[in-house]
């Protein structure tokens, strides 16, 4: 029973809560008008509350590897999401709007090495649908949100947020087996420094899609003056081809290596996001939108795999190093490059070809 139900319950909350998640880059445009706020502001702040939520992520392992039970911190997961998305709803000023996705992410942030370490425990390819499943429901927020606003207040979206609720209901009622759990001891340096490689790589990675999936409904919306709609259908089109490199990336790992498919992975963001900027009308911008998310993803399930591989020991640990504290790292990073670049949305996109030609050299 414990090896269906923890993967199942994972992979159903990955869905679910990144499906939610999901819908705060896609209103940027939305949110800028309906506020009034510079884009440098708003990519800043965004990318800052992912960043400081995230960073909190190996603080949440750390605990959860010492905690056996699952419900009571699902259930309060939920129910903390549950509240941000309908306060950022009814948010009458940028600053409440930005309090609801904060306080979302964070709960969001304590899901992820809690959710990795339940389909962990397992195996490698139940880690890989745990993530797919997270993949598929941020493909299908934007495009959701995008049309909800088109046609609905957004102050409506307490009802979007009832699902979360019920959810969070129903995960009291069932019997939760229990998770391995290890010893009360330290994290030594040794056992972190194991995981540098994949942090740098992660790192690397969730930068360079944090801007362009930032900008990209920007660029989209602002300069190519396409409806809010477009841009969902955009990123969601993305996501969907994300989610099936996700799973092969496992897949190619273990034939060619992690060096050889973070190679193919960077040069084939940089390829396309050079095209990218080269197009200017709809059909081109689909087909060179998509390949990016499709090189991006080849690695995300695949470094939370390897990470585990290193120490399986702690696989709420190693997830958080290869999702939480990377993410963190690059977000953080995206802060302060929003901030200095954030109102020029072709310069902000174009430096990202370099970045990501280094990290494949390297």
């Amino acid at each position: 029973m414990a090896f269906s139900v923890l993967p199942f319950l994972a992979t159903l909350s990955h869905f679910t809560l990144d499906f939610f998640a999901s819908f705060f880059g896609t209103l940027g445009p939305y949110l800028i008008n309906r506020f009034g706020i510079e884009v440098k502001l708003f990519t800043s702040f965004l990318t800052l509350t992912s960043a400081t939520a995230s960073l909190l992520q190996i603080f949440f392992a750390a605990l959860f590897d010492r905690v056996s039970s699952s419900k009571r911190i699902l259930f309060i997961i939920y129910i903390m999401e549950a509240i941000g998305v309908a306060v950022l709803g009814l948010a009458t000023n940028f600053w409440i709007a930005l309090i609801s996705i904060f306080l979302f992410r964070i709960a969001n942030s304590a899901f992820h090495p809690l959710g990795a370490a339940m389909a962990g425990e397992h195996s490698g390819q139940s880690v890989a649908f745990f993530s797919i499943a997270g993949t598929i429901g941020s493909a299908l927020g934007p495009i959701f949100i995008a049309f909800f606003v088109l046609n609905f207040d957004i102050k409506y979206l307490w009802i979007v947020a009832l699902p979360l609720l019920a959810i969070a209901l129903w995960i009291l009622r069932i019997k939760i087996p229990e998770r391995t759990v290890v010893k009360k001891e330290r994290i030594s340096f040794k056992e972190f420094s194991v995981l540098l490689p994949i942090l740098f790589v992660v790192t690397t990675r969730s930068f360079s899609m944090s801007i362009i999936h930032t900008y990209v409904p920007i660029y989209v919306t602002n300069i190519l003056e396409y409806p809010l709609s477009v841009s969902g259908t955009l990123i969601t089109c993305g996501t969907i081809i994300g989610a099936i490199s996700n799973y092969l990336g496992v897949i190619l790992m273990k034939k060619i290596g992690a060096k050889r498919q973070d190679l193919i992975a960077f040069l084939g963001m940089a390829t396309s996001v050079g095209f990218m900027l080269l197009s200017r009308n709809l059909p081109m911008l689909f087909i060179f939108y998509i390949p990016f998310d499709f090189f991006g993803n080849l690695l995300m399930s695949a470094n939370v795999v390897q990470a585990q591989s290193i120490l399986p020991h702690r696989k709420a640990l190693a997830s958080s190093v290869a999702m939480g504290l990377a993410w963190s790292i690059g977000d953080f990073l995206a802060t302060g490059y929003n901030a200095i670049f954030g109102n020029n949305v072709l310069l902000s996109m174009g430096l990202i070809i370099p970045i990501t030609i280094f990290a494949s050299i390297y």
